[in-house]
Order: structure tokens, then C-alpha cells, then sequence
């Protein structure tokens, strides 16, 4: 039986996904700052030639694993906000979402070491400004499509954003330390903080 190639694009997919997946490990047990690309190319089984063939460095492969993790919770919640149904209806789907989300608070810490050296290296500092410019983009539609879809006329988009970029990884990390509000899920207080902010009365009846 002829055995299928993979295709030259398919083989540096592949690379690029046992890199990705090295690397996540190597973040988790060692830090950012003392995971070396020797360490995450040994990880994957390849060589620093491969690592060095797919990613600039390692900050590049990070900036990619959490552009990627956060522009799809972004998408998931913009697809659930246009969904039909009542505002209040959709608040416990997106609580269980954030619940889900939240639970990998690796990438939350990677994020706040990756912010630490962005603000000490001037080299990082330029793609990190670049990756978090492309996110409050994100987050500013999301907010937008928050606030058209509860009706809160009161509340400014570039506030809510901020509020969401805020609140979000603040939420994991409290989590993970267990700091919870009296044993509330992070998706339970992050909906009850918009609905705060939005001022909906959880339960009545909205748009």
C-alpha cells in the first residue's frame, strides 16, 4: 500500500503544532523567562534549525499561543451575543463559557510574564504593544455587540472594553490562588459584574 506524503505547508503545520504544544509545557512548569528554545525544541523532538525555520523566537510562538486562545473566546462570545433569545437567557451560557475559559490560567500567567518583559525589553515591548492593539480591537467589538445587544445606552464602548480586559484575567488568577467570592465560579462573577455594569436586574425581562 502507497503510504500518503504530507505536503510541504501540512509538515510545518505539524512542526509548528508539537512546538506549540512543547512550548505550552515548558511555559507552564519553568516560566517564561527560564524556558529556553533549546528546551522547547528538544520538548518537540526537533532541532533549534526547525524551531528557528517557524518562529523568530520564543516570545513570537507565545504571542501567537495567546493571540490565538483569546481572538477565539473573543469569536465564541460575538457568535453567542448573535444568537436569538433573551439577553438574560444568554447570561448562564456565557457564564459556563468564561468557567471554561478561565480554567486554563496558564495562559493568563504566560500573558502577565510576557507583559513583564514587554515593559523591560524594548525588542519584545514593539510586538507585544502590536498583539494587545489587535486584542482591545477584539474586545472593542465585543463590548459594542455586549452593549447593542442589553440595550445599556449609559455605558461607553471603550469602557466596557477596558472593563472586560480587566476583569477577565484578574477573575483566573483569583481562581487559581482561591480567592473566589464565597465559592462563586470566575463565570459567575464576571456575569454578575456586567450585569452590574450594564444594569440589568438579573431575571427581568430584556432584549
Amino acid at each position: 500500500m502507497r503510504t500518503l506524503r504530507k505536503t510541504r505547508s501540512e509538515q510545518q503545520a505539524l512542526t509548528r503544532a508539537h512546538l506549540r504544544q512543547a512550548a505550552q509545557h515548558e511555559f507552564a512548569f519553568r516560566g517564561v523567562s527560564a524556558t529556553s528554545i533549546d528546551r522547547i525544541s528538544e520538548s518537540a523532538g526537533f532541532s533549534r534549525g526547525a524551531f528557528y525555520s517557524n518562529y523568530a523566537g520564543k516570545h513570537d510562538l507565545l504571542l501567537e499561543l495567546l493571540e490565538e486562545h483569546q481572538t477565539q473566546e473573543i469569536e465564541a462570545w460575538q457568535t453567542l451575543l448573535a444568537a436569538e433569545g433573551s439577553f438574560d437567557d444568554l447570561l448562564p451560557i456565557l457564564q459556563a463559557r468564561f468557567d471554561a475559559f478561565a480554567l486554563n490560567t496558564n495562559l493568563f500567567l504566560f500573558d502577565f510574564e510576557l507583559r513583564l518583559e514587554a515593559m523591560r525589553n524594548p525588542d519584545i515591548s514593539e510586538r507585544y504593544s502590536m498583539h494587545l492593539s489587535r486584542i482591545c480591537e477584539r474586545a472593542d467589538a465585543l463590548a459594542a455587540a455586549l452593549i447593542r445587544r442589553s440595550g445599556a445606552t449609559h455605558l461607553s464602548t471603550s469602557f466596557l472594553s477596558m472593563a472586560l480586559r480587566s476583569f477577565c484575567p484578574q477573575l483566573a488568577v483569583e481562581m487559581r490562588l482561591g480567592l473566589g467570592s464565597n465559592g462563586e465560579s470566575p463565570g459567575t462573577r464576571l456575569v454578575a459584574l456586567l450585569a452590574e455594569l450594564l444594569g440589568i436586574e438579573r431575571g427581568a425581562p430584556s432584549t
